[in-house]
């Protein structure tokens, strides 16, 4: 199949990587202009971009999908596919009509529920035991476009963004391979969303990093889990900054204050919230590496009675 790839973040480029390990090779990457990111802001390429180097992929890089350069790209390459994955930019009709019904998107969920840009990390926060990957044929709207097939997987307590987002991008390299010759043969043909169905996942507000100790332990935990293992949810205690990286809710454990912290021998770190505990598991405090919470206990001054502080919408 002579098909592009048109990719931008980290779903992409694990999405890209299974599929060229199952010997799909596009005739081109295509992919966003270098930006601003991580410490410093130094302008760094893509993930898509960076795995499109390292493994020797033809690159295109689009500032904004125009018109007039995708037709140069089609004519360049008479491709029978686009497979679009975690772009970031709608595409617009006028794109879409150069190759009508072959601008086919991978999205990581069972649409129509969680349309939009964080669909996995939606999916953790709400707490959702099943998940998936569904190919859709695209159209102008977001995520809107008639489905040709799906697969579902079960989401694992364990699972956090990261580890469900490697899972949920080989699910979708199979489901490439499986569905994919089918449809542009005709035989699958593809099936109409339900809108009174559709669910939406908006990108994460810089405020939801924050963690509010007065949540219920399981609805801070599966925030812990969506945005790990980066940005992470933060806390502040003892006036520092800290990553909390795992967690386990303990509805064992009663009596404490929201944001209060407790412990026995300095071997678990419990910390109270509006309904039960939630035991810290893993952490990076301010300008250290990840560890255990028993590795930073047996470092930590403040003994029990400290409380994280309300740090809700301060940003």
């Amino acid at each position: 199949m002579r098909f592009l790839f048109l990719g931008t973040g980290d779903y992409a480029r694990d999405a890209l990587e299974k599929l060229l390990s199952g010997g799909l090779n596009p005739r081109e990457v295509i992919t966003g202009p270098d930006r601003p990111s991580g410490r410093g802001l130094r302008t760094r390429p893509t993930p898509v971009a960076e795995l499109a180097g390292r493994r020797g992929l033809d690159l295109h890089k689009l500032e904004r999908p125009a018109e007039w350069e995708f037709k140069e790209i089609l004519d360049r390459h008479r491709p029978d596919f686009i497979l679009v994955c975690d772009y970031g930019n709608l595409i617009p009709g006028g794109v879409l009509s150069l190759l009508p019904g072959r601008f086919l998107n991978l999205h990581p969920s069972l649409l129509p529920r969680y349309r939009g840009a964080a669909p996995i990390r939606r999916a953790l926060m709400d707490g959702a035991t099943r998940t998936g990957v569904s190919l859709m044929v695209m159209d102008e709207g977001l995520d809107t476009g008639p489905v040709v097939d799906a697969l579902e997987v079960e989401v694992l307590p364990e699972d956090d963004a990261g580890t469900l987002r490697l899972r949920l991008a080989e699910l979708g390299a199979h489901l490439v391979e499986a569905a994919l010759p089918a449809y542009l043969e005709g035989r699958l043909p593809p099936r109409e969303q339900d809108p009174r169905e559709a669910t939406y996942a908006p990108p994460l507000r810089k405020e939801e990093l924050l963690i509010d100790w007065k949540m219920p332990a399981s609805e801070i935990h599966n925030r812990i889990r969506a945005l790990a293992p980066s940005p992470g949810a933060r806390g502040r205690l003892g006036g520092k900054w800290m990553k909390i990286l795992r967690s386990r809710p303990r509805e064992d454990v009663l009596g404490l204050q929201p944001g209060e912290l407790a412990g026995e021998g300095k071997r678990e770190m419990l910390v109270g919230t509006g309904h039960g505990a939630l035991e810290v598991l893993q952490l990076q405090p301010e300008g250290r590496r990840r560890m255990e919470a028993a590795e930073f206990l047996r470092g930590y001054r403040g003994g029990k009675g400290g409380f994280f502080e309300a740090v809700v919408g301060n940003g």
